[in-house]
């Protein structure tokens, strides 16, 4: 091999890896892109999965507080019948015997 022949070599070697690193250079922003991409669609899916599991535990949160509040509004309204019973039937104790009194008297 002569040295021009050597030469020539050196250069078509520097030439092909000058390719081979450029290729690289390629491929690995491609696949820093589509990691950037997958790491993105993930973070939206969790995202999407956590609002979905907020708003669930929001609804029932508030289904929980409504029935509390129906089942108070029917306790109270239980209590307040049981308490105008007991006015009126000590109301109508205390007119018999005013009654009584001013018929015995």
């Amino acid at each position: 091999m002569s040295g021009i022949d050597a030469v020539r070599k050196i250069v078509e070697t520097e030439g092909q890896a000058r390719r081979i690193v450029d290729e690289a250079k390629v491929r690995a922003q491609q696949i820093i892109s589509q990691t950037s991409q997958e790491a993105e669609m993930l973070r939206q899916e969790a995202l999407s999965s956590a609002q979905k599991q907020r708003e669930e535990i929001l609804r029932m949160a508030r289904e929980k507080a409504e029935a509390e509040a129906r089942q108070s509004d029917v306790e109270t309204e239980q209590l307040l019948k049981n308490y105008r019973k007991l006015a009126e039937s000590r109301r109508d104790d205390a007119v018999s015997k005013a009654l009584e009194l001013i018929l015995s008297g």
